[in-house]
C-alpha cells in the first residue's frame, strides 16, 4: 500500500466572480510509497501547495482522487497519525514556544500524563529547548521553523507532509532537518516534503516528483535520474599529436578544449575508459585529470523532463 495515492487530480480557480478559470494543477497523478523519503519539487507557482492542501482536506480539488494509506481524504480518519507542516506558519507570537507545543498537543490530543515529556522529545530533536520560554515574537524565522517542525512531530506520526519546511533557515538548519528527514525514514517515518531547493533533493530524497506548470513531468527514483543524466568521462591530457586527437574522435569523445598542448575530452558513457586509457597508455601518455561529468540537477528535471513523463 502506497502512503498517498493521487489520481486525475486537477484544481480550477477563479481569480474574481467572474473571471476566468485558472488551472492550478491539471490531471496529477501520483504515488509516494511507504516509509520512504520523497520530495516534490518544481518552481514557484508549479502547484506544489495545492497538491498538497488538497491530500490534507484543505481546498477541495475539481476533480480526481487521493487516498491516504488507502483511505479516501473526505473522510477525516485518513488524517489520522499524520502531520502537516504549512510554508507559512501562523503561531500565536505571545505565547512561549513551551506554551505553544502544550496547546498543539491538546489538539492533537496527547494525554495530560506525557504531554511534558512529549514537548521535550520534540524540542530536544530540533535543538530548540533552550528557547522553551521565549515568546514566538521573539524569534527568527528559522527558530520558528523549528518550532513548526516541533509541533509536526507531536505524537509520532507515520506520515509527514511538509511544505517547503526549509524556507528560510539558516545552513546549519537545513542540515538538522535533513539529519532528522533521513533518521525518520529509518524509523519507518514516510517523509514528502516540497521544495524548489534541488540540493535538498539529491542530498536526502529516495524518490522525486517534479511539477511544473500544473503537471507531473517526472516521477521515479533521485538515483535512476541522476545516472540518466550521467554524460561520460573525462579527461585531460597533455599532447599535441594529431594522431590521438583523430583516434579519440572516430571512438565519439567530445572535445572540449585542445589549447597549448593540453587536450580536454569526454569519453562518452557507452564507451569504456579502459579503452581510451590503454591506447593511451601505450602512447606513455597519462590523464592529469579524470572526472565524470554529468548534467546538472536542474538540467535534468526543468531541462530533459519538462513536459514530458517516464512513468
Amino acid at each position: 500500500m502506497n502512503a498517498i495515492e493521487i489520481k486525475d487530480l486537477s484544481k480550477t480557480y477563479r481569480k474574481d466572480f467572474w473571471g476566468k478559470k485558472i488551472s492550478a494543477v491539471v490531471d496529477i497523478s501520483f504515488s509516494v510509497k511507504e516509509k520512504i523519503i520523497t520530495g516534490f519539487v518544481g518552481p514557484n507557482g508549479a502547484g506544489k501547495t495545492t497538491t498538497i492542501k488538497s491530500v490534507m482536506g484543505l481546498i477541495r480539488p475539481t476533480t480526481g482522487s487521493i487516498t491516504i494509506f488507502g483511505t479516501d481524504v473526505s473522510n477525516c480518519s485518513a488524517r489520522k497519525k499524520v502531520a502537516y507542516l504549512s510554508e507559512q506558519p501562523y503561531f500565536y507570537g505571545h505565547l512561549t514556544v513551551n506554551e505553544s507545543l502544550e496547546f498543539a498537543c491538546n489538539l492533537i490530543g496527547i494525554p495530560k500524563d506525557i504531554k511534558q515529556n512529549e514537548i521535550q522529545r520534540v524540542l530536544d530533536i530540533v535543538e530548540l529547548s533552550h528557547k522553551s520560554k521565549s515568546k514566538v515574537k521573539e524569534m527568527s524565522k528559522g527558530m520558528q521553523q523549528r518550532l513548526n517542525m516541533a509541533q509536526a512531530l507531536l505524537g509520532k506520526p507515520n506520515l509527514m507532509i511538509l511544505d517547503e519546511p526549509m524556507s528560510g533557515m539558516d545552513p546549519p538548519g537545513r542540515r538538522l532537518f535533513r539529519s532528522l528527514f533521513k533518521k525518520l525514514a529509518s524509523q519507518g517515518t514516510t517523509v514528502f516534503f516540497s521544495t524548489h531547493v534541488l540540493e535538498d533533493i539529491e542530498s536526502v530524497c529516495d524518490e522525486v516528483v517534479v511539477v511544473a506548470k500544473g503537471k507531473v513531468t517526472y516521477t521515479g527514483a533521485v538515483k535512476d535520474l541522476l545516472v540518466k543524466g550521467i554524460k561520460g568521462t573525462e579527461m585531460l591530457i597533455t599532447t599535441s599529436d594529431k594522431e590521438i586527437r583523430n583516434y579519440l574522435v572516430d571512438r565519439k569523445c567530445y572535445i572540449e578544449s585542445d589549447i597549448d598542448g593540453e587536450l580536454d575530452f569526454i569519453i562518452p558513457k557507452d564507451t569504456s575508459p579502459i579503452e581510451i586509457q590503454k591506447y593511451l597508455s601505450a602512447k606513455e601518455i597519462f590523464p592529469t585529470q579524470i572526472t565524470n561529468r554529468s548534467e546538472s540537477l536542474e538540467n535534468l528535471l526543468y531541462g530533459e523532463y519538462d513536459g514530458s513523463n517516464d512513468k
